[in-house]
């Protein structure tokens, strides 16, 4: 299996590169200026008028065991959105702080995708029979210096992740609300990143989910040759775009192989999931999936066509 950490930036990451002076490295993001900072170009306003996507845990809604949901950042227009993978779970761990440990200290698989976090010495976690979740971590994982708009969504990072944890392993009751209370070395009130007070309990903010998520495949995963993409999208009131474009030199090359549409059934507005199937030759390839012909809020992973896969 490929994993495509040396593939260079995509559209997405480019952008933030110039926007926050970001540089992407094995061990995540690490700030090449003092603060790593929201685009320049982004504003409340702007982010305010945006719908909120809904995702299911999976397409169908169902779980993925053996597997954790880890919540990224990646940059979307001129907003930096949540972006999610699932990577393998260690064996009778505790989901809810694997998960969160892993967010603090790991990288995405996706190169567009990135991480403010620094790796947490320590992570505890419970959940009440409320769905209240408290995490205790180490003072360590907010040594990275952001601004506001940055802090406020590295803190939902964490939110989203440990309630995606703890859904996925099926450890929520239900009819309440999940939510999360967040402890520095088992105190409340820790500013985080020097803007985010740490108080009460903390839900999840809608609007910063992004408006595409490719769910399947992931990213650097190998496949047959029937290759199945499917997701959850936010409906614009048309179909969703979609284009296969073969890696040469290390780059999606400018013609794709395949393109097409994928139908969304929600209302404008609303969430769907979408699914396509497309027949491939064996090798190296870009599937994006994206909004109109400007490919708006665009989604896209490297995988690998196999033919002696079954």
């Amino acid at each position: 299996m490929t994993t495509w950490r040396n593939r260079p930036p995509g559209r997405r990451t480019l952008g933030l590169l110039a926007a926050s002076s970001l540089l992407l490295s094995g061990c995540g993001v690490v700030a090449a200026n003092p603060t790593t900072s929201m685009p320049t170009s982004f504003g409340d306003a702007a982010r305010a008028a945006s719908s909120p996507m809904t995702v299911a845990t999976l397409p169908g809604g169902e779980t993925a065991p053996g597997l954790i949901p880890v919540y990224w950042l990646g940059l979307n227009g001129s907003d930096v959105l949540l972006y999610r993978e699932f990577q393998p779970a260690e064996k009778d761990g505790d989901p809810i702080s694997e998960a969160v440990q892993a967010m603090t200290a790991g990288a995405p698989s996706d190169p567009d995708y990135f991480n403010p976090w620094h790796k947490a010495e320590s992570v505890t976690a419970s959940i009440s029979a409320k769905n209240v979740i408290t995490v205790d971590l180490s003072a360590d994982a907010f040594k990275t210096s952001l601004d506001a708009g940055m802090a406020h969504r590295a803190i939902q990072q964490l939110v989203y992740t440990a309630t995606a944890a703890a859904a996925n392993a099926g450890l929520t009751t239900v009819g309440h609300t999940p939510s999360v209370v967040l402890l520095v070395d088992g105190k409340a009130g820790y500013r985080a990143f020097g803007h985010e007070v740490l108080e009460g309990e903390l839900q999840r903010d809608a609007t910063l989910v992004a408006p595409i998520w490719i769910i399947d495949p992931q990213e650097g995963s190998g496949n047959p040759t029937s290759l199945t993409v499917s997701g959850a999208a936010r409906s614009e009131g048309g179909q969703l775009s979609w284009r296969v474009e073969p890696i040469v030199d290390g780059r999606p090359a400018a013609a794709a192989v395949e393109s097409g549409f994928a139908d969304l059934e929600a209302p404008t507005g609303g969430t769907s999931l979408y699914s396509f199937t497309v027949e491939l030759s064996p090798g190296d390839y870009s599937v994006s999936v994206f909004h109109g012909t400007e490919r708006a809020n665009e989604d896209s992973k490297r995988v690998s066509i196999h033919s002696d896969l079954k």
